[in-house]
């Protein structure tokens, strides 16, 4: 199963496998060039989240597949957002 993780200000998000990643990009890039702005997406653990998008805030998406077994347990303990969360998914190949 596919889903997407994008890492913005330091934190790390893995987002709900329906969201439209196309659409989040637009809206980013329409925050960053309107000065700012809050864009929402749903992620796997954490439901809806909010984030100020400004300029000079960078944002990366990567593509990661694992096991639906694994998102399931994503969904009942999500893994950090903080600091070195890429410890949690040193088994990727992204």
């Amino acid at each position: 199963m596919k889903t997407s993780k994008s890492h913005i200000d330091g934190q790390m998000f893995l987002l709900e496998p329906g969201e439209d990643v196309v659409e989040i990009k637009r809206q980013i890039v329409e925050a960053a060039r309107n000065g700012a702005d809050f864009v929402d997406f749903v992620t796997i653990g954490r439901g809806k989240i909010s984030v100020l998008i400004t300029p000079n805030l960078p944002v990366r998406f990567e593509v990661v597949e694992e096991a639906p077994e694994k998102f399931a347990e994503w969904e009942k303990n999500p893994p950090a957002i903080d600091g070195n969360s890429d410890e949690h998914y040193a088994m990727f190949d992204v």
